[in-house]
């Protein structure tokens, strides 16, 4: 039984023992919501709805620039997919194509793809980030007209994947080269942000490719003022690190990237019921990303997820949480299908553990504002 179904069998009572005795987080299951908002507004953070951006702040959708207030009074999901296929791209055993072509993936469909994303809408989604590029097979043009076709706002995102999909310049050029190359590929295309980048999976260390990347996106994002939202490999084996989402933060902030535009993704796969990681990480002022939730092959159950987050919110990290589910459509005939599922199957589970709807409001809405908005830079 996947962890959000075994969740919502739990009785109130049940999440209270799970939540306050579990991992040694002693009174957390009874903190309430108001204390969550007065533990973040403590640390200076945002108060909902009332966020404030720098002079000229927009966010940049793949149809036109617009402030962020924008973006409505919906969710805004950091990290999915709406067009990717990475078949073929290294995505085999030992990062070799597979011996038998794939079936097209599912999002090579844009038809149905467009239909899902006005569901979302519907279910209180007002913007998606994209979270592919061209090495993961990602097509412009698909998401311009899944664009055209809803009322969601659409992001889409530039930069290279891990080792396995990069194309074969990568080994070859310098970190200022591929800065140079993402600066005017973003300009060209429109992205609004930088995502997602990562290494590959049960790596004890990211590759000196991998690290050389990571210094060019930072540079190009602080050229660009564009956000960047990393891909790390927690739970794909016992060789990653536990602080692989710190030595990420180290290399984007080695190179001059502010922490308050990175946020550090695929946090909810690692096993650490106190949150000590992502704590670190939103203490030097990067968000956390919990982008995996609701994912039918789950690496961490949707409850201990739940569990990170209260302990995260008690620490008063409320402002520097985002959401998402890292949904590429393959599931879409699933038990929950489509990209609303963070709003209707993980909420729900925040909600059963005594979360209020500010908080959650604060979440899903006002956090990533903050985090997509920028300054564009001067030409």
């Amino acid at each position: 039984m996947d962890g959000d179904r075994w969740a919502a069998m739990l009785s109130r009572r049940e999440w209270m023992r799970i939540l306050g005795a579990g991992a040694g987080l002693g009174m957390l299951g009874g903190l309430r919501g108001d204390s969550l908002l007065k533990a973040a507004s403590g640390r200076g953070a945002a108060q909902v709805g009332r966020v404030a951006f720098p002079k000229g702040a927009i966010v940049r959708t793949i149809l036109k620039d617009v402030p962020p207030d924008a973006l409505g009074t919906g969710a805004t999901l950091f990290h999915e997919h709406l067009s990717i296929n990475l078949s073929g791209l290294g995505g085999g055993r030992g990062g070799q194509p597979p011996a038998t072509p794939p079936p097209p993936p599912v999002t090579d469909d844009v038809d149905m793809i467009a239909q899902l994303v006005n569901k979302a809408g519907t279910e209180g989604v007002s913007c998606i980030v994209d979270g592919a590029h061209t090495d993961m097979g990602r097509k412009m043009a698909d998401l311009k007209t899944i664009a055209s076709r809803t009322k969601v706002h659409i992001i889409a995102s530039g930069g290279f994947y891990m080792q396995r999909t990069y194309p074969p310049d990568i080994a070859t050029k310098t970190d200022d080269q591929i800065a140079d190359d993402l600066v005017r590929e973003t300009r060209e295309q429109r992205h609004g942000a930088f995502g997602e980048i990562g290494e590959n999976p049960n790596g004890a260390e990211l590759t000196l490719d991998e690290r050389k990347v990571f210094r060019a996106i930072g540079k190009a994002s602080v050229r660009t003022g564009l956000p960047i939202f990393t891909h790390n490999s927690y739970g794909t084996g016992p060789n990653v690190p536990r602080d692989i989402g710190l030595q990420q933060l180290d290399i984007l902030e080695s190179v001059g990237v502010r922490p308050q535009h990175i946020a550090i993704g695929h946090t909810c796969c690692l096993d650490d019921p106190p949150a000590t990681i992502i704590k670190e990480i939103a203490k030097r002022g990067a968000f956390v990303g919990f982008d995996r939730v609701t994912t039918v092959q789950q690496i961490m159950p949707d409850a201990k997820k739940v569990v990170m987050v209260m302990a995260f919110l008690e620490a008063g990290f409320a402002d520097k949480l985002l959401l998402a589910a890292d949904f590429t459509g393959q599931r879409a005939m699933d038990a929950r299908p489509g990209y609303g599922r963070t709003l209707t199957g993980f909420l729900p589970l925040l909600r059963q553990a005594s979360v209020k709807d500010e908080t959650l409001q604060m979440i899903t809405r006002d956090n990533p504002r903050r985090f997509l908005a920028f300054v564009p830079a001067s030409k």
